[in-house]
């Protein structure tokens, strides 16, 4: 008898084929707590399958720590930003989703897809 039940070889997961993602922390938000919020992003992102690459604290005198970290996230070629709340972004996920990005949030845990499609070499909302 001939068996016609064939099974598939398990595929491995290599970092190259995770999705790469940042953290973003912010002190003026986290105030005393960013060291362990920046530990619960990584790991957060690590827990989702994503290739965790870097942790952005911007320095308290940058102006707008966001765009700091949207610079960041470009250069780096990440497709997820991670953050501990929604205070990391003013309580605003379009600033980071009509940028090209998806943001993840650790608590309350939640998923905001991009809305714009990023263009290597291209900034996202220049006219």
């Amino acid at each position: 008898m001939t068996s016609t039940h064939t099974t598939a070889s398990p595929q491995t997961i290599t970092a190259g084929d995770k999705p790469k993602a940042i953290g973003f922390v912010r002190n003026d938000i986290s105030g005393m707590h960013a060291p362990r919020h920046a530990l619960d992003v990584q790991r957060h992102a690590n827990t989702l399958g994503y290739q965790y690459v870097y942790t952005v604290r911007p320095p308290a005198d940058v102006d707008d720590p966001i765009a700091y970290a949207l610079g960041i996230a470009a250069g780096l070629g990440v497709r997820v930003i991670v953050v501990f709340d929604l205070g990391h972004v003013d309580c605003r996920p379009a600033l980071i989703c009509d940028k090209g990005f998806d943001l993840e949030t650790v608590c309350p845990q939640g998923t905001w897809a991009r809305s714009a499609q990023r263009l290597p070499g291209v900034e996202m909302g220049a006219a």
